[in-house]
């Protein structure tokens, strides 16, 4: 990766151009509508299989913002038994186990036991891939810049 720094931006410290860029509103909008449109095709196809349950695709900026930082997170999010709802960012109360239930939904599980007894061989549940899968056809679909 190639940085290029602009020695007057100011404080006596260079600022890359990366930090520059990446605060002027148009592109914090142009990527926002990106990380947008990721999840409504997220929530689309998680839609196409959800009967019941409060799973859901949402879309964060990232706490602190920088050149070395993302600028949106897309998350796939579901609230556990007895949990409130949590993310990486670290919302929700230190006790919840982070969204099992989206790790079952999007890699799938393995049942060992049904109608409280012990199966003979365990079965294994795909799961549905659901930002997976939007993100492979995201990157399939780029055609580098313009």
């Amino acid at each position: 990766m190639i940085e290029w720094y602009y020695p007057e931006s100011g404080k006596g410290a260079d600022k890359s151009i990366n930090d520059i860029v990446t605060h002027f509103p148009k592109l914090e909008l142009a990527i926002h509508s990106k990380a947008s449109r990721l999840a409504v095709e997220a929530q689309a196809r998680l839609a196409f299989h959800q009967r019941t349950g409060a799973a859901k695709v949402t879309v964060e900026r990232h706490p602190r913002r920088g050149a070395r930082t993302p600028d949106f997170y897309v998350f796939l999010q579901d609230a556990d038994p007895g949990g409130k709802w949590h993310n990486s960012t670290g919302k929700g109360k230190a006790s919840n186990i982070p969204d099992r239930s989206v790790m079952s939904i999007e890699f799938g599980w393995i049942q060992t036991h049904a109608f409280g007894k012990k199966l003979p061989a365990p079965i294994k549940h795909d799961g549905l891939g659901i930002l997976s899968g939007v993100m492979n056809r995201a990157a399939q679909r780029y055609s580098g810049p313009r």
